[in-house]
């Protein structure tokens, strides 16, 4: 759900939103919904906790667009290290 915004409409420019949770607990597991995982189970994205998109936000990297490749690269390349 979101909360009461305004945004500005640029007719020449396309507008893009990046959805940011504010203050779950830092264990919090982000996962995809069920509904949205496809058939064979395959996801797009891993879960990942809140404290490690905090965590890259930041230290590394300021949202824009490519925020969430950028993450999940950066996730499943830390992961292999841990």
């Amino acid at each position: 759900k979101s909360c009461v915004h305004r945004a500005v409409v640029n007719k020449y420019k396309e507008r893009k939103s990046l959805a940011f949770f504010l203050c779950p607990k830092e264990d919090k597991v982000l996962r995809a919904p069920d509904e949205v995982v496809e058939m064979d189970g395959t996801k797009q994205y891993p879960d990942f906790t809140w404290s490690h998109l905090l965590h890259f936000t930041q230290n590394h990297y300021r949202a824009d667009q490519t925020t969430l490749p950028n993450f999940f690269n950066w996730f499943l390349s830390s992961k292999t290290t841990d």
